[in-house]
């Protein structure tokens, strides 16, 4: 009688298991499942959604996000939080638009200088927080009052229109198929990533988060780390507003104003602790797109706009339950049986 041989089917069958136990382990499978799960029902249900026209405002709508989620996931990280994104994007659209109409500046020069705008208020936030040991979330709260109000001195409330096409490129632009704003945000996902997982800054930016005492009795600088995660917080801002100059066509007071909450949503979604020390970069790229697709699908679909409020603002409460499974601090038995 002639032996079966069995192993290797068998150590096959094993080996795929394995597999698809470490993909699911990973931090990002679980929203890059959800995310294919949103855009495949609305592929069937929606022929307007998959059509080239939406799925590139989709994707400009998402790099404008990812780009700005990317700054806050950093600071979160680190233990703050930044309130001023959305504050500091329409600065630094402002600012641009200003300086070339009234200024008559290159365009190019004019988006350098409101670069370094957004740069400058990412200081001010880290120099109130790491010097003054100011709150965070109460000081980037006022800087954003403050950066608002320097919008209107600049501006009077009056638009910046007729703009010429060097400033609306990021936006508006494409290579190919495309989007402009897509390869500047695969961009900054990629050097974000590799800044907050391969650098001796990242290291220290999670050990802050984690715990910032022990951090400082090991000798780590916070008052550089948060300065630092600042900065680059409020720069990725001013670029997130710069593109969406290019979305907008004109440069309107008002512009960014709505891109604080799905910043930081896409963040939470993405996996980010809010305790801090835990974060992923390709994650809130995944919270940013499932964001995304889902406010899109809930225009497409003609849900009423209050409507949309409700379920966004349940995405958030989601986000925050998910967050707090992560932490350890919520289990099963609290969803089933709770104890008041």
């Amino acid at each position: 009688m002639t032996r079966l041989d069995v192993g290797p089917p068998v150590e096959k069958a094993r080996t795929s298991r394995v597999s698809v136990t470490d993909l699911l382990a990973h931090r990002e499978s679980g929203i890059l499942i959800a995310f294919v799960l949103v855009f495949t029902v609305m592929s069937i249900i929606s022929p307007s959604f998959r059509t080239p026209f939406n799925l590139t405002v989709l994707a400009k709508q998402m790099a404008v996000v990812t780009i700005m989620a990317n700054g806050q996931t950093l600071v979160i990280i680190s233990g703050a939080f930044d309130l001023s994104q959305s504050a500091v994007a329409g600065l630094t659209a402002m600012v641009a638009g200003v300086l070339w109409f009234n200024a008559g500046l290159d365009p190019v020069l004019a988006m350098i200088l409101a670069l370094l705008t957004g740069a400058a208020a990412g200081a001010t936030n880290g120099i109130l927080a790491a010097r003054f040991k100011l709150h965070p979330i109460v000081m980037t709260l006022a800087t954003s009052t403050m950066f608002t109000g320097l919008i209107f001195v600049i501006t009077h409330g009056k638009p910046v229109i007729g703009l010429p096409t060097q400033l609306l490129w990021m936006g508006e632009a494409s290579i190919g198929p495309m989007p402009v704003s897509v390869l500047i945000m695969l961009l900054v996902v990629a050097a974000m990533h590799i800044l907050l997982t391969r650098t001796l800054f990242g290291l220290r930016v999670r050990q802050v988060g984690g715990n910032r005492e022990a951090a400082r009795l090991t000798g780590v600088n916070v008052h550089r780390i948060w300065l630092g995660v600042f900065i680059i917080s409020a720069t990725l801002a001013a670029l997130g507003g710069l593109i969406e100059l290019g979305r907008v066509g004109n440069a309107i007071p008002s512009i960014g104003i709505t891109l604080l909450f799905p910043i930081i949503t896409a963040s939470i979604l993405g996996g980010t602790l809010l305790s801090g020390g835990e974060g992923s970069m390709i994650g809130t790229m995944l919270g940013a797109a499932v964001l995304t697709v889902i406010n899109n699908s809930l225009v497409i679909l003609q849900v009423d706009i209050y409507a949309q409020s409700v379920v966004q603002g349940a995405l958030v409460v989601v986000a925050l339950i998910v967050d707090q499974f992560r932490r350890g601090q919520l289990t099963l038995r609290d969803l089933i049986r709770p104890e008041l």
